[in-house]
């Protein structure tokens, strides 16, 4: 059995367990309105009444179920939510014991080494004056464009606008760490898919 399988099977326990919660959870809810069913909204507890001793049992049972109820559907959420993570995950993961992992560590290798290359281009496209974004060729995307506004907004080196003329650098494009992350992706991708290769 692979990684991934193991891992789908552990989703789909997750799934199983939520769903228990669930209906543990409606149960425990329908058994609380069946309680305070036959009490009249608004009734008081008739203090020294032969009704008195039923009602605050009543009331007690119908809040333990309520709790109950609430506890098995926070549980069934997270069950949920993690099965979803885990799901997630598969689709975006490369396990090293699936039968196609080394054509995907290269296709996943090509991709990065693309994404490198077009931010080299666009930094250097930059770094050649204004009116850099109608040179850019093919334009921006939109994921690239959010990239680099986010750039220029948060980086202090590019957004310090309490700097003097002449004080304030300028705007470069991809940050130095964001191509350091990239290579560092692919060396690590590299080595994954040369220790796959032996």
């Amino acid at each position: 059995m692979t990684y991934r399988e193991r891992r789908m099977r552990r989703a789909d326990r997750l799934r199983d367990w939520a769903d228990s919660r669930a209906r543990k959870a409606e149960s425990a809810s329908k058994a609380a309105h069946a309680i305070v069913d036959h009490i009249p909204l608004g009734q008081p507890i008739l203090v020294g009444h032969h009704s008195e001793g039923r009602h605050r049992r009543d009331i007690d049972r119908a809040e333990s179920n309520f709790a109950k109820a609430h506890e098995s559907r926070q549980m069934a959420g997270t069950h949920a939510s993690k099965a979803d993570e885990i799901e997630r995950q598969a689709d975006n993961a490369i396990y090293s014991d699936d039968p196609d992992a080394i054509e995907q560590l290269e296709a996943r290798i090509t991709d990065l080494e693309a994404e490198r290359d077009r931010c080299k281009y666009i930094n250097t496209v930059i770094r050649k004056g204004p009116g850099w974004a109608e040179r850019i060729d093919p334009p921006l995307t939109e994921h690239e464009t959010r990239d680099l506004e986010l750039t220029a907004k948060f980086s202090p080196a590019y957004a310090n606008e309490s700097a003097g003329p002449g004080m304030r650098k300028p705007f470069k494009g991809y940050p130095a760490y964001h191509l350091s992350n990239l290579s560092g992706n692919l060396k690590r991708q590299r080595d994954r898919l040369a220790k796959l290769r032996r």
